[in-house]
């Protein structure tokens, strides 16, 4: 199995799968999956993600005919034509670790510029190229709209030297300011990816943010804060992280990584800034009426889209407790933790067992907090820092473009994830023995989620913790475990259901959000807030329930294929 010659497997089954798309043949597109593979579509057979398991499921997929056009297949309809074996992103042929075959090709539709990405399983008695490869899983996505593709690397001088950059970039701004066709709500990680991805796709995009610097959000949190993936992970788009950075990034190099990717994108930005409650939309001229409050100032524009870049919460939830006015001591939500310092020779008590309340505890357990008691209301899914990052430095390795592990990312729908996740369980608590019997024995009650799944399942939903350093801080006693859920405030602490009684000078709420319709419900009204809530989970089909995704709202998404007029609403 070593010495397959990967690129020949790969360009015969690239030939088989030409073959299939060019005759239209459901049936020879289906078998060229294993009978239980994988198909994820990224806008090449729909205007949407899709993704589909085992050949009956693709085969249905495939033969879906719209009732405006009844002569076409899915698959006809999608005319894929021109496919070439390729090495996207430098990803050549070759067998991977799990002794699968790996390869990238392209191809073209009458509208789109194709990418795919394929891992091809060998089947029957042969050896290497012997053997017949099928596909486990693959994953075909638009790359670019064909005649608009992105704008490349600008010369760096403009007009032939007659114009300098910065005056390029206020005409610019000028222009937006006056007619953008798109806002973008938020202006935080993801508000800022999709502005520089539309700034090169020349869509004209304001971002608007309540903050008064681009960061804000993350300066405003804990001071200990840093973030568990590694660095390669959550790079910025067209970006890399400098080779010198922290492999976990601090809060406050978060913040200004965001602030200067902002100026070298060139984004337009208002600081101090909200949509007002009330926006309509026109369905003749498909625009938007908003109106913008800019440092008290307001201001009417029309965009054709508007995008919410929030993020996934609404504003934050603390459990409503009788007795709070009697509490002598200090009590916040999460959000407004500012440091342990405050908290030097206090009893503090913290509610809530997962991400943030782990985070915090260990800050309160490592800056001298007299105790530290984490109050545990249900179980919560643990694991450690290191098993994580195995597998993200695996596909986010240093030194490789971070849109590598993307695109590998990506061939994995998260159904199948989900599986090799529960199948993976005994492994995965193997290799954390000793850390959970430790926790167990400590007090805290672990899970691996519903259905056994755990953090690769659950960081899809909510209620796990990436362990830090609090697992051990639990482990020698340091950060105690209360079980129980509180029931009100007496002056000195909290008085659980179960009778029982904790001592508190300070208590600090990790409970978490509202969900995000509580912060879009006054401004777009109960009935929209309602189609594009919730924003997180997952479909049937394990594809996110609203992210990127048509909301049912008109103009919901694909932009600049909607001012091409290649989508009707």
């Amino acid at each position: 199995m070593e010495n397959v010659n990967a690129t020949d497997i790969v360009q015969r089954w690239v030939q088989s799968f030409n073959e299939a798309v060019s005759k239209n043949d459901i049936q020879a597109f289906a078998e060229l999956f294993l009978p239980d593979g994988w198909l994820r579509d990224n806008l090449i057979f729909t205007w949407d993600y899709r993704s589909l398991e085992g050949h009956d499921a693709i085969k249905k997929f495939l033969s879906h005919i719209d009732e405006t056009e009844p002569n076409l297949t899915r698959l006809s309809k999608a005319d894929i034509s021109d496919v070439k074996l390729a090495c996207l992103y430098g990803i050549i042929p070759a067998l991977t670790p799990d002794h699968l075959v790996e390869g990238t090709f392209t191809f073209e539709t009458p509208i789109f510029l194709g990418k795919g990405y394929v891992l091809l399983s060998g089947q029957g008695e042969g050896e290497g190229e012997g053997k017949d490869w099928k596909a486990f899983t693959l994953y075909v996505a638009a790359a670019e709209l064909k005649g608009h593709e992105e704008d490349g690397t600008p010369i760096g001088y403009y007009d032939d030297h007659a114009k300098t950059w910065q005056e390029v970039v206020v005409e610019e701004r000028v222009k937006i300011e006056q007619d953008p066709h798109v806002i973008i709500l938020g202006a935080g990680h993801n508000g800022l990816n999709v502005g520089a991805r539309f700034r090169q796709m020349r869509i004209p995009t304001l971002l608007i943010d309540k903050s008064d610097r681009i960061g804000d959000v993350w300066r405003d949190r804990y001071p200990s804060l840093t973030l568990h993936t590694p660095k390669t992970h959550h790079a910025m788009l067209y970006t890399q992280p400098p080779s010198n950075w922290p492999k976990f990034t601090p809060r406050d190099k978060v913040a200004h990584m965001l602030e200067q990717y902002a100026i070298n994108q060139e984004l337009v930005i208002w600081h101090r800034s909200t949509i007002l409650p009330g926006p309509v939309y026109n369905s003749v001229t498909k625009r938007w009426t908003v109106e913008v409050l800019k440092d008290g100032e307001k201001i009417i524009l029309h965009p054709y889209h508007i995008v919410l870049a929030i993020g996934l919460f609404g504003p934050r939830y603390v459990p409503d407790l009788p007795g709070v006015d009697l509490f002598q001591g200090d009590h916040c939500h999460a959000e407004q933790f500012k440091g342990a310092e405050y908290y030097v020779g206090k009893k503090v008590v913290v509610v809530g067992a997962a991400q943030t309340g782990s985070d915090i505890c260990l800050d309160l357990a490592l800056r001298n907090a007299a105790e530290v008691t984490m109050v545990q209301r249900s179980s919560t899914i643990v694991i450690s820092i290191d098993l994580t990052n195995k597998g993200l430095d695996t596909v986010y390795p240093l030194g490789v473009d971070p849109a590598v592990g993307d695109f590998r990312s990506s061939g994995f729908p998260i159904g199948l994830v989900k599986k090799l996740a529960i199948a993976g369980k005994d492994v995965r608590i193997a290799e954390q023995k000793s850390m959970l019997e430790g926790l167990e024995k400590a007090g805290l009650k672990l899970s691996e989620g519903e259905e056994g799944g755990g953090f690769p399942v659950q960081l899809y939903a909510y209620g796990y913790g990436v362990d830090i350093g609090a697992a051990d801080q639990i482990i020698n006693g340091r950060i105690k475990v209360k079980p129980g859920e509180p029931e009100r405030f007496t002056k000195d602490g909290l008085v659980f259901k179960d009778g029982s009684f904790l001592e508190a000078d300070a208590v600090i709420f990790a409970t978490g959000y509202h969900p995000v319709q509580h912060i879009l419900s006054p401004i777009f009204g109960e009935e929209l807030s309602e189609r594009i809530s919730p924003a997180w989970g997952l479909d049937e089909e394990g594809e996110s329930i609203r992210n990127y995704r048509p909301c049912g709202h008109p103009g919901g998404i694909q932009i600049k294929a909607r001012f091409l007029g290649l989508v009707k609403d």
